[in-house]
């Protein structure tokens, strides 16, 4: 009996794992070369860092990823200009199918142009993960009680019924990063489908409480992320690293919502 049901967990582990990589599959990729040209308010590694993100713009297209390009170009021109605000409020990350990473630069060359703009051409190799898997549209949530205004020291509630069993993760940006679901008194949890959950938990006694220090107001902008199974964050509290994180899970398997709201003094 023992080995029975040994051989039926075996089984069912290569399984899991087979159907986990059908999903996505790894191209590596070398000799992509990329240029760009700095701005007047551009500095020479900004111009360097543009110029690999336009090879991470055609090791995509290498590798088959045409579709939904414009978002991996919104994205990668986030991390130049530090535009997080304008990477939430677009659909970049519900959009991307697939990533770069492992980004070795072989070959960085500056130079400038004749109008004496500064010029990069950089060579990289690298691998992109291509999945093989579209956003679920049957995967979605209903997420209310999020107003656009808040005073310092109120709190901050919302629910959220999902329209599939799913779990919680919630990141809070403003001029910092925090997690914000699971916390210690939140643990992670099996959301069930079309039932309606509050947030915070009612056996706290207070709610996500707004604050506010030197500024008279500051913008806050909350990520929800949906996902089907238990993921954990557990990378550094910065932005660039957390969309990657995002970004690394099968768009099947994950819903996002982003919103943004102000805090007053």
């Amino acid at each position: 009996m023992k080995k029975y049901l040994f051989a039926c967990f075996v089984v069912l582990f290569a399984f899991t794992v087979s159907a986990q990589d059908e999903k996505l599959e790894e191209i590596k990729l070398t000799g992509i070369v990329g240029e760009a040209l700095g701005g007047e308010q551009m500095s020479p590694e900004q111009v360097k860092q543009k110029a690999i993100n336009a090879a991470k713009i055609k090791a995509l297209q290498k590798a088959g990823i045409e579709e939904n390009i414009k978002s991996y170009t919104d994205y990668f021109r986030s991390e130049s200009d530090n535009t997080m605000e304008e990477l939430f409020t677009s659909d970049v990350l519900s959009n991307i199918e697939g990533t770069v990473k492992e980004i070795e630069v072989v070959d960085a060359k500056p130079g400038f142009t004749m109008e004496n703009q500064i010029k990069y051409t950089v060579t990289i190799n690298c691998t992109v993960v291509k999945y093989n898997v579209s956003k679920d549209l049957t995967f979605d949530a209903w997420i209310e009680g999020i107003k656009p205004f808040y005073k310092a020291g109120s709190g901050l509630t919302f629910t959220v019924k999902p329209t599939q069993p799913c779990y919680i993760r919630a990141f809070v940006f403003t001029d910092s990063s925090y997690i914000l679901l699971p916390n210690d008194w939140e643990k992670s949890k099996l959301l069930a489908a079309h039932e309606i959950t509050a947030f915070p938990d009612e056996s706290i006694m207070n709610s996500y409480e707004m604050t506010i220090y030197k500024k008279e107001k500051e913008t806050n902008r909350l990520i929800i992320v949906l996902l089907k199974k238990e993921i954990y964050y557990t990378g550094n509290l910065e932005y660039k690293e957390i969309t990657d994180w995002i970004m690394s899970i099968p768009p099947d398997e994950r819903m996002i919502e982003s919103f943004a709201f102000q805090v007053f003094k």
